[in-house]
């Protein structure tokens, strides 16, 4: 799916040109202008690449989805989006990209960041968090481009997940569990150990975080009660009980994100993005993957969709 489109005929004739005006012109350092090629030549040809099937946005359930990778780097490797009422947030492997939510808005500016390599972001009470897989994770402070590292005192690093409840406590879910603070990261605490945590949400007074086997549930700030295996669950009564709502959708082997938006529930799959009206109980598909090493996740503002296309782990 992925389109690549050769830019570099103009680059190296303006080249030519150049050359051409300063020999034209007589200039003595011109020994000193001649191209020299870098080292890795296929490198720099996919960096000069124009940008395309990264990241695309839906305005309208679904039904059309528009590339807007533009103005990224032609080889960016995206772990996670996270979008708000204003922009959209992508964690890459060679930095945190944002830019305006808005169709007119096509430019993306790369964020100041500690460390190149950003694998998650999330939302926080005040501000963002993001992930470094490995090496722990930061705090940005809203408006100013400080991010501070919030897990000097943490033992495991491989942070993959971090939620913010509304009293101010931070849970972070690692391959070797679950941990949480009450003091802004000054200290931590494991409240859950028997296998990583992938995820976390707040639904109602309950705390739902899914495991590698499936999702638990806390009423009380970090007692975990479960064992849902793992398949797709709702619930309207704050997480005191469960619904299956991946029985409409065809045979899959893992499901990625699950949204909202508008009337609509989203759900990437390692078979495309399905959509439901019905709160899960039938699903159409809406796009199919580009192929089967393609992993989705998704983030909405308002009611716009946005799908992130990666690829690996």
């Amino acid at each position: 799916m992925r389109i690549h489109i050769l830019a570099l005929l103009l680059f190296f004739q303006s080249l030519v040109a150049c050359q051409q005006h300063q020999r034209d012109s007589q200039l003595t350092v011109a020994a000193s202008l001649s191209f020299q090629p870098p080292t890795d030549f296929g490198q720099f040809m996919e960096n000069a690449l124009p940008a395309a099937n990264i990241v695309f946005q839906s305005a309208d359930g679904g039904q059309t989805w528009q590339d807007i990778s533009a103005g990224l780097p032609g080889n960016l490797a995206v772990g996670r989006a996270y979008a708000d009422g204003n922009e959209i947030y992508l964690a890459a492997e060679s930095g945190l990209y944002h830019k305006s939510a808005a169709l007119v808005a096509p430019n993306w500016e790369k964020e100041f960041f500690p460390n190149e390599k950003v694998t998650n972001i999330f939302p926080g009470q005040k501000g963002l968090y993001a992930s470094i897989y490995n090496s722990g994770f930061y705090k940005g402070l809203p408006g100013t481009g400080i991010w501070n590292a919030m897990d000097n005192t943490l033992s495991d690093k491989t942070v993959r997940t971090v939620l913010e409840t509304p009293d101010g406590s931070v849970f972070v879910g690692c391959e070797s569990g679950l941990y949480k603070s009450a003091d802004s990261g000054k200290s931590w605490k494991q409240v859950y150990a028997e296998e990583g945590a992938n995820s976390l949400a707040v639904s109602g007074d309950a705390l739902i975080c899914a495991t590698y086997s499936g999702l638990l549930r806390s009423t009380d700030g970090g007692r975990w009660q479960g064992g849902k295996p793992n398949k797709l669950f709702t619930s309207t009564d704050g997480g005191k009980t469960w619904q299956r709502i991946d029985k409409g959708l065809p045979l899959v082997r893992h499901i990625h994100d699950v949204v909202q938006a508008g009337k609509f529930l989203f759900c990437s799959t390692d078979a495309g993005i399905f959509r439901s009206s019905d709160v899960g109980k039938t699903w159409e598909l809406v796009r199919l993957p580009a192929d089967e090493r393609e992993m989705i996740h998704l983030a909405v503002s308002g009611q716009t969709v946005f799908a992130v296309l990666v690829f690996g782990c």
